[in-house]
């Protein structure tokens, strides 16, 4: 996390760093290394967590590269694979430096300009090339690789300044070059199409130098087995096994780019061929599944939350494998403790005379509300304590928050976790979407899609049916984390600042609740029970408290105490309309203005219409108590603490728990009252 929880910090990590250490390490009883896919939607860290690899391996043979930025230069597969070979040629203290003979020649082949009108002329200038009398070898290959630089940005769009040290690659004793690079050719060309060396080399070139992609491919592929196999011969004698202690780190960001997926599969292939024999790890990040990795899953998609399987007690990483090649993992957000830490650094760096939160532990208080709001998504963690961090020192915090999420941070955010290029229709689609509890009801409702084309349609059920895009929540417990349609909690709450933003011009807000609401309805009078609490939850984030609470009265007796406040629980969850999260004014205010209707003489309410109204408006401003399993796993992760963020109204809701279990006979039912009086009868950041 950028700034207030920098990258290695974290549990999540540092797990991936220690799996990172115990494969690079080389002994005869540790585990081989792998290639590894980390998956995580955008703003999960993968980017920043790859840098901090970087960095800390800097001492070791490690290479990294950003596959998306080198696509947006126009490079291509080759282009990185020379980055990153030059890379692990880097001289380090404590290793012996790696050369790649047979790869660096084949990428000056390859490169070379040769008479492709003339099969014995182009032989005979690779000849020249790369097989140039001993004593005039380095001087012949040194003035080739000269004119390949030179030649380069036409011939292969690679920058000169990075191919002009390819001299590097080769060994620094050249007697024996020719040698080995033809026996490792030769092995080379029995995986093609046989021939003799010089109708290979030439083969190569013309490959790589076709207009059709799958030539170029196949080329492409014989340098990927060249690197592959230059690595193996550089652990292989007895003497470099003893020197080399540690393999070889590849890190590899935004795989799922269109350079991504030309550069992976090509990599993974070869490193099938070594059959796991190479000392290369390879973790590679990715915002949605490459075709290299469903090529691989044998049954199609897996279930959701598999490929967060990986994280074993929290704090091991281990990734869950899909074939003899590929292992894949995904980022978790961050746990309530992680951001307990960011939370408490964030108050450590207020100037002296700042205020600080109104509770007994703040650190612990900041740490609750910011999780509360993120569940630890790690660019919306950051944001949030960055931008509590720029206001005012001195001004308390709940007048803070009340101001925090302002349309820059709202856009800025969701900007960050939206997938890259989504289109201002479909974003708008999505916010109307979020007054929804998961994007499967929204997309049901005739009404809501009336003015949107089928573009729009198309490119909402993409993103509805990708976890990855969703940022679905997955905790293991479906019961809680809701149907795999559901939108992440804050992406869900930024979604809905943005629709009650546009409230300004027209009454979207009311229009999304409205066209939900007639779905529910119909469905309740063709006989599904459960959209009749639908209803009322529409009703109720529509502002119209009385109509949700009559519902509630309706129930009240009818149904087992239990369930009842089971369905108290899905509406205490509906949206309150707010254009910053937070009420305009102090909790204990805008809770008397809610059920200040039920004062009017002329429409006088029973003591039980009237505990139940109260309930509802406290329990819907409060933030939620700490999970009861019983009643509170209704398949709706979404929070919002800051109506009442200091938790001022939980005695209200207690005493009125006490008053309902009073108007209960049944002994269950009594205790089913009793026991979530007791749940609001501590603060919900202990």
């Amino acid at each position: 996390m950028e700034e207030t929880e920098p990258a290695g910090k974290s549990e999540r990590d540092r797990a991936v760093r220690e799996f990172v250490r115990t494969r690079l390490v080389r002994t005869p009883e540790a585990e081989p290394p792998v290639s590894v896919l980390l998956l995580g939607p955008r703003g999960s860290g993968k980017t920043t967590l790859l840098r901090h690899l970087a960095d800390w391996g800097r001492l070791l043979p490690v290479a990294h590269v950003d596959l998306a930025t080198r696509g947006r230069h126009g490079e291509k597969p080759l282009n990185v694979l020379t980055r990153l070979v030059f890379q692990l040629n880097e001289n380090k203290r404590d290793f012996p430096r790696l050369t790649f003979p047979t790869c660096g020649l084949l990428l000056i082949a390859v490169s070379t300009r040769v008479d492709l009108s003339s099969r014995e002329r182009a032989v005979q200038q690779l000849r020249e090339a790369l097989e140039a009398p001993r004593g005039q070898r380095g001087e012949r290959i040194q003035a080739v690789l000269e004119a390949f630089a030179e030649t380069a940005a036409t011939v292969l769009g690679a920058p000169s300044f990075a191919i002009a040290p390819a001299l590097r690659l080769l060994p620094t004793s050249l007697g024996g070059l020719g040698l080995v690079s033809r026996q490792r050719l030769a092995r080379l060309r029995r995986r093609q199409d046989g021939g003799v060396p010089d109708d290979f080399i030439v083969n190569l070139n013309m490959l790589y130098n076709e207009r059709e992609s799958a030539e170029r491919e196949r080329a492409e592929q014989v340098l990927f087995d060249a690197f592959v196999a230059d690595l193996q011969q550089a652990y292989a004698s007895r003497s470099a096994q003893r020197r080399r202690t540690t393999n070889c780190l590849l890190l590899l960001d935004n795989a799922d780019s269109p350079l991504g997926g030309q550069f992976l599969e090509p990599l993974l292939r070869a490193r099938e061929k070594a059959d796991g024999r190479d000392p290369l790890l390879v973790l590679a990040t990715a915002a949605a599944r490459p075709e290299a990795l469903v090529r691989r899953e044998a049954y199609g998609p897996p279930r959701s939350g598999t490929y967060l399987e990986c994280w074993d007690g929290d704090r091991r990483f281990r990734p869950v494998r899909v074939d003899g090649v590929l292992q894949v993992g995904q980022l978790r957000d961050l746990h309530r403790r992680e951001v307990n830490r960011a939370a408490d650094e964030t108050l450590a760096q207020l100037p002296d005379d700042a205020a600080m939160p109104d509770a007994d532990n703040g650190a612990q208080w900041l740490g609750w509300l910011v999780h509360e709001l993120t569940r630890g998504q790690p660019a919306a963690t950051a944001a949030v304590l960055r931008a509590l961090r720029a206001q005012t020192a001195t001004e308390p915090w709940d007048e803070r928050l009340r101001r925090l999420f302002t349309p820059e941070l709202v856009h800025g955010m969701l900007d960050r976790l939206l997938p890259t290029g989504t289109s201002v229709e479909l974003r708008t689609m999505l916010a109307r979407a979020a007054a929804a509890v998961h994007l499967g009801q929204a997309g049901a409702a005739r009404e809501l899609w009336r003015e949107a084309s089928e573009a729009v349609h198309a490119d909402y059920d993409r993103f509805s049916g990708d976890p990855l895009r969703t940022m679905h929540l997955t905790t293991g417990d479906a019961l809680s984390d809701g149907p795999h349609e559901t939108l992440h909690p804050v992406l869900r709450f930024l979604l809905l600042r943005e629709l009650a933003l546009a409230d300004a011009t027209s009454d979207t807000w009311d229009v999304a609740h409205t066209a939900l609401s007639l779905r529910a309805s119909a469905r309740a009078d063709a006989g599904h029970d459960d959209e009749s609490w639908a209803v009322a939850y529409h009703d109720l984030a529509s502002g119209h408290l009385e109509a949700a609470a009559t519902h509630l009265d309706g129930c009240f007796g009818r149904i087992p105490a239990e369930e009842w406040c089971r369905g108290l629980a899905r509406l205490r969850r509906a949206p309150v309309r707010t254009r910053g999260g937070g009420l305009p004014g102090p909790p204990r205010r805008e809770f008397e203005s809610l059920v200040r209707f039920l004062n009017d003489p002329e429409r006088p309410r029973d003591r039980r219409m009237k505990a139940i109204t109260r309930l509802l408006a406290a329990s819907w401003i409060a933030p939620e108590p700490r999970d009861e399993q019983a009643t509170d796993r209704v398949g709706d992760p979404y929070r919002n603490p800051l109506g009442d963020p200091y938790a001022e109204l939980y005695p209200d809701i207690r005493e009125e728990f006490l008053t309902l279990r009073a108007m209960v006979d049944d002994e269950a039912d009594r205790h089913v009252f009793l026991r979530k009086s007791e749940q609001y009868g501590r603060q919900p950041w202990w």
